[in-house]
């Protein structure tokens, strides 16, 4: 109830960590244009099988229980699930943050999309990051899945789809 400067919000800066529950009154909030390298959304900290970039796609191995690389040549690879948000690069073995929701810029990374273009779990890496790809999958045995939509250039709107099909 206290409030010192008159603005009537609480600002906490730095981590904070609540015990039980959070109950919502109101709307979760996300930024549409969050600023370069960052994101905005619902993130969750898993570990990654081989080498991840911000703004690559991943899909969670049971096996290793570790994010690996998806890629819509095969169906053990095709189910893209998260998205790697870390500020830096995560190693293989290591824990990092991914999307699951939400919001990601990154003007390095993702290739020069166009604003409503509908992002597909990639067949191939682009310039060496497994970005999403504004072209659907159409190789027969390959996995069309839509993980998102494109912002504008740079940014990515991020909400995979749980369909997965197969062009035949």
């Amino acid at each position: 109830e206290y409030d010192e400067d008159g603005t009537d919000e609480l600002r906490i800066s730095g981590n904070t960590v609540f015990v039980n529950s959070v109950d919502h009154t109101l709307d979760a909030h996300f930024d549409s244009s969050p600023a370069d390298e960052t994101v905005s959304g619902i993130t969750a900290t898993f570990t990654a099988g081989e080498d991840l970039s911000r703004g690559e796609v991943v899909y969670y191995k049971p096996s290793d229980s570790k994010m690996w690389k998806a890629v819509a040549t095969a169906i053990a690879t095709s189910r893209c699930v998260a998205m790697a948000a870390e500020d830096i690069d995560i190693s293989s073995s290591a824990t990092g943050k991914f999307l699951l929701k939400g919001f990601l810029q990154d003007n390095g990374t993702f290739p020069a999309y166009t604003a409503g273009d509908v992002l597909y779990t990639p067949e191939a890496e682009t310039s060496s990051q497994n970005v999403p790809e504004a072209a659907a999958p159409d190789t027969d045995g390959d996995f069309v899945q839509i993980i998102g939509w494109a912002v504008d250039a740079n940014t990515v709107y991020f909400n995979p789809d749980s369909t997965v099909i197969e062009v035949a």
